[in-house]
């Protein structure tokens, strides 16, 4: 019975380097979920009348925590959620199945074709998602508020405003940038599981 090999025979402890890894892009992979958060709840206007509060059974917990959130900052969270974690998700199978390996083998079938089409379709949603909030956001400050217009403007959001084809780049470069970030994410983690020679 005790003959047996352990299953922890020849792991190894992931190294120091590795573990600072993953940690430096989780702190990278919380700022962006944090960016998303305070984007898309700047842009999203839907149900800010709703109190979570005031929702049944439920609410009490709701206004134990933040007495003023709304049913926004629930779709902001989500929205959020579902920006950072999708590239997340799809890297982490990237590795898994080992497409990188050998792509030509592995989209050679046909089921893993409608996979890579519906992932795909999936993957614009995210960056259609992303730029227009964050392009969103840079309109606003040449939109008027209310019966007065909005007459100061400084910094690089002004900036955006003025440059409208140059705040669409932004918005997709940060797109981008999220999901390299990602892929930068996945690898640290696998990393930590087989520790490299």
């Amino acid at each position: 019975m005790f003959d047996k090999a352990s299953p922890f025979d020849g792991m190894r402890p992931p190294s120091f380097a590795a573990i600072a890894t993953t940690l430096f892009y989780l702190v990278l992979e919380g700022s962006m979920w944090t960016m998303f958060y305070a984007v898309y709840t700047e842009t999203i206007g839907l149900m800010n009348e709703t109190y979570l509060s005031e929702l049944p059974v439920i609410g009490y917990a709701f206004s134990a925590i933040d007495p003023d959130a709304n049913a926004s900052h629930i779709i902001s969270m989500l929205l959020a959620t579902f920006s950072v974690g999708t590239p997340i998700f799809i890297w982490s199978e990237v590795y898994r199945q080992k497409i990188l390996n050998d792509p030509q083998e592995w989209f050679s079938h046909p089921q893993n074709q409608i996979i890579a089409a519906f992932t795909g379709m999936i993957l614009i949603l995210v960056i259609g998602l992303e730029v227009i909030n964050l392009y969103t956001l840079v309109a606003r400050e040449i939109m008027p508020s209310g019966f007065v217009a909005q007459t100061e403007q400084s910094g690089v959001m002004a900036f955006l405003a003025e440059n409208k084809g140059l705040a669409i780049g932004v918005s997709a470069v940060i797109a981008v940038i999220n999901i390299v970030l990602a892929m930068f994410t996945t690898r640290a983690f696998r990393n930590l599981k087989t520790p490299q020679e």
